[in-house]
């Protein structure tokens, strides 16, 4: 297992990689998947625990939305404040969990455990022939929608 870069160790391999490299990996950060190549595992790590750290508080922005009502009053500026607030804490949980998947996807890839999918399916999830696992035909209302090609 790779240990995780230091900041000015990150820095300079992060530095060194080529342009689509480094745009590959915070692609894969920013969707929630590991990387496509293991070596870049670790910088992938470092760059969603620094996205983490960023969305756990992006919340707290919001409140200088508010000021933009200065003017108007202390009534619009606790408003703009509350919605911006709640606005940016709506928009943080959604990247911080996709940081958050990408991390330990990147971790376990690291550890050379796979590329972190899950390896259960959902109960009531559908195989290739159009049946449920436990055997169970489409019901009738279905029949006539189009078959979705697997996405495994």
């Amino acid at each position: 297992m790779s240990k995780l870069p230091d900041p000015a160790e990150h820095r300079r391999q992060f530095g060194t990689l080529t342009a689509s490299d480094r745009r590959n990996v915070v692609r894969a950060v920013n969707r929630g998947a590991a990387v496509e190549k293991r070596k870049h595992a670790p910088l992938a790590v470092v760059i969603a625990q620094r996205q983490m750290r960023l969305w756990r508080y992006a919340w707290i922005l919001g409140g200088a939305v508010g000021l933009v009502a200065a003017r108007d009053g202390w009534r619009a500026v606790a408003v703009n404040a509350v919605i911006g607030m709640l606005m940016f804490a709506l928009v943080g949980r959604y990247w911080y969990t996709r940081a958050r998947r990408s991390e330990q996807a990147n971790l376990a890839l690291m550890q050379g455990k796979g590329r972190g999918k899950p390896t259960t399916r959902r109960p009531g999830a559908t195989g290739s022939a159009g049946t449920t696992r436990t055997g169970d035909d489409v019901s009738a209302a279905g029949r006539w929608l189009p078959r979705r090609r697997s996405r495994e």
